[in-house]
């Protein structure tokens, strides 16, 4: 697979089905490192699927129709910046830089839309995910908490400022 065959794009909220299916697959694959469960996923509705799509900017990679990863951009104006989340790359694109075209386009995205950071979590023990993060400008900021409230799970806290 070649970087200049992937094609990233933004999601409608009619392609509320194609934001299920990835996100499903995501929390599928890698359960640890996300916040929301596959349980939780499952239960929403056609409605609060379209509505999450309305709040957020969420991009998709694909090549050859397959779909290789996902990310979104949400603008948070008490902190002048864009929170980038959901960030999951499919296992048979990973090593190929499609992570690093994901997290740019939220970074592009952020900056014309006059943002002046983005910041993100990620899970502890998710190296391969701080190290996307590192080679991308983001630096820890020092603040970490639970992925969720009601479990110890850690993430750690990282900011780029543009």
């Amino acid at each position: 697979m070649s970087l200049s065959t992937i094609d990233i794009r933004l999601l409608t909220a009619d392609e509320w089905e194609v934001f299920r299916r990835i996100r499903l697959r995501t929390l599928t694959d890698s359960p640890q490192f996300f916040g929301s469960t596959l349980a939780e996923a499952q239960a929403r509705t056609e409605a609060d699927w379209r509505a999450a799509l309305e709040n957020r900017a969420q991009f998709i990679a694909s090549a050859e129709g397959a779909e290789l990863g996902t990310v979104a951009g949400m603008s948070d104006p008490k902190r002048g910046g864009v929170h980038l989340i959901s960030m999951w790359v499919a296992p048979e694109a990973r090593g190929t830089g499609v992570a690093d075209l994901l997290v740019r386009t939220v970074l592009d995205w952020a900056v014309a839309g006059g943002h002046n950071a983005v910041w993100l979590e990620f899970a502890e023990g998710n190296t391969v995910a701080e190290r996307l993060y590192l080679r991308n400008g983001f630096v820890r900021t020092g603040v970490s908490g639970f992925v969720r409230p009601d479990e110890p799970r850690v993430e750690f806290e990282m900011v780029r400022k543009l």
